[in-house]
């Protein structure tokens, strides 16, 4: 019988994967008022292109995770190229739609080139686990948490105590003010399109061994991504790992408690109901301090 700290370890373990993609989203929301829909497919790209480094070329794992980041970041700037600078100040729904639409064409750019059968990332360091006082604990399991973890804190530290973070968040809470003061407004946000767009390629190269790599893959953790940003607080960097957590732990305990056929309305509905009490999240951005 799964004991309830496996199942906290294993809602920890997607629950991180949740936290990276919500950042991401919370990134590109919080400086340019944007919400990526195509971005589930940047984590796809993500895991396909982690399998096609690691496991086609051959390359080590640390080499081919660089290369993975880096494709997804170039990724981010083609995505602001095909998108949000052609349809900048346009309705919102405007370039939801236009998002959507090139996320559609890149599942389908995937299909293309690496073709429709699920492809498989090694686990690191193997498929076995280590047994802790009874707690089965998989190295890439753990991996994964503490990956996720010191980026989180990096990221956290770049935006606050670094020149190009303060800029960063600046143009997040004021575009004309920030203009007013000399910060190159677009190339903020082209940083903050490629950063998401390599936080994508990190969770995708995270989640390839634990998941079956797919074209419909991303979409299913974009909606999660998602659900984590509303639940932790619109453009909260804090709501958004919060959140990320906290739609994993549901899910796995929803599944392992409850029925695992229904883990998806469990977690989503539990969502909803927090969100009933608190519209805004469970860590509301603050208007001073939008990352």
């Amino acid at each position: 019988m799964i004991t309830f700290a496996q199942v906290v370890f294993s809602g920890l373990t997607m629950g991180a994967i949740y936290a990276l993609v919500a950042l991401g989203f919370t990134l590109t929301i919080a400086a340019a008022g944007i919400v990526n829909f195509g971005y589930g497919e940047i984590v796809t790209y993500g895991a396909y292109l982690g399998v096609t480094f690691a496991v086609v070329l051959g390359l080590p794992l640390w080499l081919a995770l660089i290369a993975t980041v880096l494709s997804t970041a170039a990724i981010g700037y083609l995505f602001q190229l095909a998108v949000f600078n052609p349809l900048e100040g346009r309705h919102f729904l405007t370039i939801v739609a236009g998002t959507i639409g090139v996320g559609i064409a890149m599942a389908n750019a995937a299909t293309v080139i690496w073709g429709p059968y699920p492809l498989v990332l090694p686990p690191f360091f193997g498929i076995g686990g280590i047994d802790v006082g009874g707690l089965v604990v998989f190295p890439h399991a753990v991996i994964t948490i503490a990956a996720t973890a010191i980026l989180i804190t990096g990221l956290q530290l770049a935006l606050t105590r670094t020149d190009i973070g303060l800029r960063l968040q600046a143009t997040a809470q004021d575009v004309p003010a920030a203009r007013l003061m000399g910060i190159p407004v677009k190339r903020m946000r082209t940083l903050a399109y490629c950063l998401s767009a390599a936080l994508a390629g990190f969770a995708g190269f995270l989640v390839a061994p634990i998941a079956v790599v797919t074209t419909s893959m991303g979409f299913v953790l974009m909606l999660k991504g998602f659900a984590a940003t509303v639940l932790g607080g619109w453009g909260s960097l804090k709501g958004a790992v919060f959140g990320g957590v906290m739609v994993g732990l549901i899910e796995a305990l929803g599944a392992a408690y409850i029925s695992s056929d229904y883990k998806d309305v469990i977690a989503f509905g539990l969502i909803v109901a927090v969100l009933v009490l608190r519209p805004r999240g469970l860590f509301p951005e603050r208007i001073a301090e939008k990352l």
